[in-house]
């Protein structure tokens, strides 16, 4: 997101991103609609999931207990529902920084809350984008995204300590757990070990998170290189 928007965003808020008129609040979404938003209910601690009423265990899911991912936790805002998804798509997408910045916003506030009582990360890592894909979209969402909660819950982040090397297929065209595995197998690395070095534990930032084999496979690069203790953020949590 260019600076000088940035600060305008924060300065001047425009109308509610959901229904358009004046949100009358230090950002752009009104009251109402921001009750009416699909807030990320109880979930499975590990995945991010939400949990049946029926599950006999109220903090983690059948798969997670069988089968826990390469991180301690995942943890959403949102549920990818209407309007989030639409929201999120124009952020991605059409470069619709308004609703990225609020929908920002709102996470650093669950995040500073989440913090308020136990020990925050020691770095904030956005997921990083292929050049390719960097150069085509003009930004990355996961770096603003991250901007937004490094600021606001003064927690240090790094733009470049983990890179893609490969520009992979959308996740969203693979039909198999073991085809997304596959599609990332090797795809991203650690750039800037030195970062990390002193580091032992991190959050990776993300906008949605769906069947995990994005965060799993930076996890499992961050392990390698000696950290610890890995909890994921992001915007949405949409169902596998």
């Amino acid at each position: 997101m260019p600076n000088l928007y940035r600060r305008l965003l924060q300065l001047i808020p425009s109308p509610c991103i959901v229904c358009g008129k004046s949100s009358r609040a230090a950002y752009s979404l009104c009251p109402d609609c921001e009750t009416d938003l699909p807030w990320a209910g109880p979930c499975c601690i590990r995945c991010g999931e939400e949990l049946p009423a029926t599950s006999p265990d109220p903090r983690s899911c059948a798969g997670c207990t069988l089968h826990p991912p390469p991180f301690a936790s995942c943890r959403a805002a949102f549920r990818y529902q209407s309007p989030i998804d639409s929201l999120l798509s124009g952020f991605k997408f059409k470069a619709r920084f308004e609703a990225g910045n609020v929908l920002a916003l709102l996470l650093a506030e669950k995040i500073a809350q989440h913090y308020a009582n136990t020990t925050a990360p020691e770095l904030l890592l956005p997921v990083p984008l292929h050049p390719k894909r960097l150069r085509q979209r003009g930004f990355n969402q996961a770096l603003e995204i991250t901007r937004v909660v490094s600021k606001k819950c003064g927690i240090p982040f790094s733009r470049n300590a983990i890179v893609k090397m490969r520009d992979t297929t959308a996740q969203t065209e693979m039909h198999s757990a073991n085809a997304r595995k596959q599609n990332l197998k090797n795809a991203f690395s650690v750039a800037n070990k030195a970062i990390l070095q002193p580091v032992k534990s991190v959050a990776l930032i993300d906008d949605v998170v769906t069947t995990m084999a994005t965060v799993s496979s930076v996890s499992r690069e961050l392990r390698g290189c000696g950290i610890r203790h890995i909890e994921v953020w992001c915007l949405a949590r949409a169902s596998r």
